[in-house]
């Protein structure tokens, strides 16, 4: 006996999305498959660093003055305290080790023992400590005399002795010139640095830095503030505000024309 088997017609959208979906996924299955390379990919070739293209050179420089200062009681005259002090601010501002005083000869003399304290109280004043300078004698001889001039006249004042003033400092260079201007930007596709790149920095640094040593080792710590800290566990431990109290000079306002 047969069964009498009813079929329904499927609508014409249903039709037309099915067949949409099937276009949108074999699409998509092309374009993935359009991803597909045999092309062996390769890393990226490290660049240099800009320390290592453009290396900046820190090397020591010996400053000197050669200078012949007369005391005057127990000071130097203002000519000879002028050069000492401006010698001395170079000093103070990019020494390192001792400012070195060379003398001639053995100073057993009355006139080369009041030059020795007229030069230290000139450099005292300027604020080179006592620790920071050094007394070096060039001959152990103690004939060469550094305060004793042996033409000198009878009854005349022997001339002052000669001294040199030596102290190093740090010198930052950059050896290699920024001159390799052979790269055309206008047709550059290589997402790669130029030659160039960082030539101007590492010259201005190396121009500009303060202490050149500080591009070799760090600065040592300055000694803590023992009064300081003190003052602040003190606070913290009352429920106080530790940071420092400003007056109403130091406090900033906003005027009423930038509102």
């Amino acid at each position: 006996m047969l069964r009498k088997i009813t079929i329904f017609p499927v609508p014409a959208t249903a039709v037309t999305r099915a067949a949409r979906r099937l276009a949108v996924l074999a699409a998509l299955g092309g374009m993935l498959g359009a991803c597909q390379s045999e092309q062996v990919m390769f890393p990226a070739t490290p660049q240099k660093k800009l320390e290592d293209r453009y290396p900046i050179t820190v090397a020591p420089k010996t400053e000197s003055l050669t200078l012949s200062p007369r005391p005057i009681g127990k000071k130097l005259g203002d000519k000879d305290t002028s050069q000492i002090n401006g010698f001395a601010g170079g000093y103070l501002q990019q020494g390192h080790g001792p400012l070195a005083i060379i003398m001639s000869g053995v100073p057993s003399s009355p006139q080369a023992l009041a030059q020795m304290q007229a030069v230290n109280g000139a450099l005292r004043e300027r604020g080179v400590a006592r620790s920071q300078i050094e007394w070096r004698i060039a001959s152990p001889d103690p004939a060469s005399d550094s305060g004793e001039s042996p033409g000198a006249p009878a009854g005349k004042a022997a001339a002052p002795a000669q001294l040199t003033f030596t102290y190093t400092r740090y010198v930052a260079s950059v050896e290699k010139p920024c001159e390799n201007w052979s790269k055309d930007f206008s047709d550059y596709h290589d997402n790669k640095s130029w030659e160039n790149f960082g030539c101007a920095h590492q010259h201005n640094l190396a121009a500009m830095v303060a202490d050149p040593l500080d591009l070799k080792r760090p600065r040592d710590v300055d000694p803590i503030d023992a009064d300081r800290r003190t003052v602040v566990l003190k606070s913290y431990r009352e429920g106080k505000a530790t940071a420092a109290e400003r007056s109403e000079a130091e406090k900033g306002m906003v005027s009423e024309v930038a509102k």
